[in-house]
């Protein structure tokens, strides 16, 4: 009995979204089973707008349509809206397509294979180009946090079979994670592949190193194309190859390598793609520390900063995560426990909240900062306490604002919030001291970099903290982390529950810390909530919550 035209449509539907999703996994590395119809991408997921148009441009190539066709931004929640427009795209251009006999519209579509999708990922390494590495072969087995390997820039690249096309679209492949079947020759990079300049670049510094070339092609509007690249890099490879520097005479004295003050140790920094958590975390990496970049929201640059530490000598790898989501938390500390066997050290800097106007935040931004800053940082600490207890005990720094005993504009959210992160920590200081794991707090003002300029009229603002600052000098991300790296350390060994202040002396004074006098007072509405004249300025802060 054939189906009837319902079931022939359900099918359809299913094998849309099926499609959708194995093209969403091939782009952003996801395990399936995670990457649902009704999972949020942003939210829940941690997929930005940039990595959305590179779904897009993959599932338009799956289909057969324009990228610009289907759905982006916030017309894109989920992998289910974009397989419900997708349907209907094709639906509606069943009619013109030739359908062989015995075939229904339902089923006529293409079916391209993406073979990647779910293929397992490559082995994890953790190399560092100064020792061996630790755990030389680290295998997850978590595929929602395994990243691309982090490799030491001196390490031997393995030879590529093939011709020279076959071996600039395998080193595409390897660093951008497409699957090979997507990097045909005349596939426009950007526009249809979404891979920008910088993603470009790194390919490139990749494949000069791969050909044995002193200078490799660079990003142009000329090199649109892997067939364009592949004639760039003929024409430079009678380049001279790169050389490596002499080796020093072997009777030439040695002088001995200091004891590094955190060698041996492990260390997690979470939300430390960027800003200060990456700041701390290349500060523990270069004081011998192999350090676990977390990131969610800033899943590249989390990679990146990775990169970067094992480039400069030290030793890092990279996991995906939420430490608002409980599923990923148990996946990002079983894989530290089962690679690398325990953990010294946690910074807790992942942070969400509000910045604007008191009365303009929602019950979703109390909930998100608070799952977040509070119930994150509790269970991180309490997943991080048997892993410290089984290596003789450990050191937790938490991270909190200066404001959060004090009052400032626009910092209600974020203040109210690290109020209850400061009291967590005392808590935490002294339930896990029976276990050697000690837990201390930074609580840092205004800091300069990307997070100041979030707040309505930021020049204005920083202007003024740095006149109500004694000294007239704001702190840097440095600041910070000189304070952690401090707690962390045996120096502090009987420092428990303690919050330092970190801010330059600022939160000492009044001045400078309340609204502006000439601000306007806010005009009630019937729903009871104050609405400023004005321009209404909201601002996310979320550093890889």
């Amino acid at each position: 009995m054939s189906p009837n035209p319902s079931q022939q449509s359900a099918a359809f539907a299913a094998n849309v979204l099926d499609r959708v999703r194995q093209c969403a996994a091939a782009v952003t590395r996801y395990p399936l089973d995670i990457l649902t119809a009704e999972a949020l991408l942003e939210d829940e997921l941690g997929i930005d707008s940039v990595k959305l148009a590179e779904i897009a441009a993959v599932v338009g190539r799956e289909f057969h349509i324009p990228a610009e066709r289907l759905p982006k931004g916030g017309m894109a929640r989920t992998l289910g809206a974009m397989a419900e427009v997708v349907a209907r795209l094709l639906a509606e251009a069943a009619p013109a397509r030739a359908v062989a006999p015995g075939v229904t519209s339902a089923t006529a579509a293409p079916v391209v294979a993406t073979a990647s999708a779910s293929a397992p990922l490559a082995p994890m390494s953790v190399v560092s180009p100064t020792a061996p590495p630790l755990s030389a072969s680290i295998t997850s087995p978590a595929p929602l946090h395994a990243s691309v390997p982090v490799m030491s820039p001196t390490a031997p690249l393995a030879p590529i079979a093939g011709d020279l096309e076959a071996r600039v679209r395998a080193v595409f492949a390897r660093v951008t994670r497409y699957p090979e079947e997507l990097l045909t020759p005349d596939a426009d990079l950007e526009d249809e592949l979404g891979i920008d300049s910088v993603k470009q670049a790194e390919v490139l510094a990749v494949l000069a190193k791969e050909l044995g070339l002193a200078k490799g092609p660079t990003p142009s509007q000329r090199l649109r194309t892997i067939s364009a690249i592949c004639e760039a890099a003929r024409a430079v490879q009678g380049a001279t190859p790169v050389v490596a520097p002499p080796v020093a005479a072997a009777s030439a004295p040695v002088a001995p390598r200091p004891e590094l003050p955190f060698a041996g140790k492990i260390a997690l920094v979470t939300g430390s793609g960027k800003g200060i958590g990456k700041v701390i975390a290349t500060r523990l990496a270069r004081a011998g520390a192999t350090v676990v970049v977390n990131s969610f929201h800033s899943r590249e640059e989390g990679e990146r900063t990775a990169r970067e530490i094992v480039e400069a000598g030290g030793k890092a790898l990279h996991l995906w995560s939420s430490v608002a989501q409980e599923e990923h938390l148990e996946r990002m500390f079983a894989t530290i426990a089962d690679q690398l066997g325990g953990l010294d050290f946690l910074v807790c800097n992942a942070s969400n909240g509000l910045i604007g106007p008191f009365d303009r935040i929602t019950p979703r931004d109390w909930d998100k900062a608070f799952r977040t800053c509070i119930t994150g940082t509790y269970e991180c600490a309490m997943r991080a306490r048997p892993l410290m207890a089984k290596r003789g005990g450990g050191s937790i720094v938490t991270m909190s604002t200066s404001m959060s005993q004090r009052y400032m504009h626009d910092l209600g959210c974020q203040g109210v919030v690290k109020a209850g992160v400061e009291s967590l920590t005392r808590y935490l200081a002294a339930e896990l001291a029976p276990e050697g794991i000690r837990t201390n707090c930074v609580s840092a003002g205004p800091v300069h970099g990307e997070l100041l300029g979030m707040f309505p009229d930021a020049a204005g603002r920083v202007a003024r903290w740095e006149s109500a600052t004694p000294g007239g000098q704001l702190c840097t991300a440095d600041d910070v982390a000189d304070v952690t790296e401090l707690l962390l350390g045996s120096k502090t060994q009987r420092v428990n529950g303690a919050i330092w202040v970190v801010d330059g002396g600022l939160s000492g004074t009044v001045d400078g810390l309340l609204p502006h006098p000439s601000a306007k007072p806010a005009q009630v509405n019937g729903a009871g909530r104050g609405h400023t004249n004005g321009h209404d300025v909201r601002a996310l802060l979320a550093l890889d919550a």
